[in-house]
């Protein structure tokens, strides 16, 4: 059986010669990859290829931000939560969140998808990020989980809890500045036309 993109690519051929007169929208760089690959191999004669776009390729086309590189996206969110780190925390307490570039790099790339995600599906972060810690606010605002993900949320945050140590209170620390990192990072990329 020939695969899908195979099978695309030579009807597409056989109806549509003037291949460079598309453009054509794939879920992913892979699945346009492979099409052209399988175009190329159909052809019998030189031709121009037609425009092969991704579907957020064809989605930022739409819109006049630029979507910077992943090493630059990581540099500016270390930037927010730097300077939302150096700020006293909502206890009142001197932050010591703030850790080298090279320390935040790999949970920045998670973090800098985490946000993407947030603002695709347009989640309410203040909520996403809520401090879990207090078991009265789980149960208020998270009213929507099952029985099952409620006793898993309190059994996770009960052995947390039962933890002493500087990690816990890190971890706390940025959980809790997560809303204004967030905040700070979209003004940042707003205001130089980034997304």
């Amino acid at each position: 059986m020939k695969p899908f993109l195979q099978t695309l690519a030579e009807r597409l051929y056989q109806e549509h010669p003037q291949l460079d007169e598309m453009t054509l929208v794939f879920p992913n760089r892979r699945a346009a990859l492979y099409f052209r690959k399988y175009l190329a191999k159909g052809l019998d004669k030189p031709a121009f290829a037609p425009k092969l776009l991704t579907i957020e390729e064809f989605i930022s086309s739409f819109s006049n931000l630029k979507v910077p590189d992943k090493l630059e996206l990581v540099h500016r969110l270390y930037k927010s939560y730097y300077e939302t780190g150096k700020k006293p925390s909502q206890s009142g307490e001197d932050s010591d969140v703030i850790e080298s570039f090279d320390q935040f790099y790999f949970w920045g790339e998670m973090l800098v998808r985490d946000f993407d995600e947030v603002d695709k599906y347009m989640v309410n972060a203040e909520l996403l990020f809520k401090d879990l810690s207090n078991q009265k606010e789980l149960d208020a605002s998270f009213d929507f989980f099952t029985d099952e993900q409620r006793e898993f949320l309190k059994s996770f945050w009960g052995d947390f809890n039962d933890q002493e140590g500087k990690n816990k209170k890190k971890f706390l620390q940025v959980w809790q500045r997560l809303p204004e990192v967030h905040r700070a990072y979209k003004k940042q990329l707003l205001n130089e036309n980034l997304g």
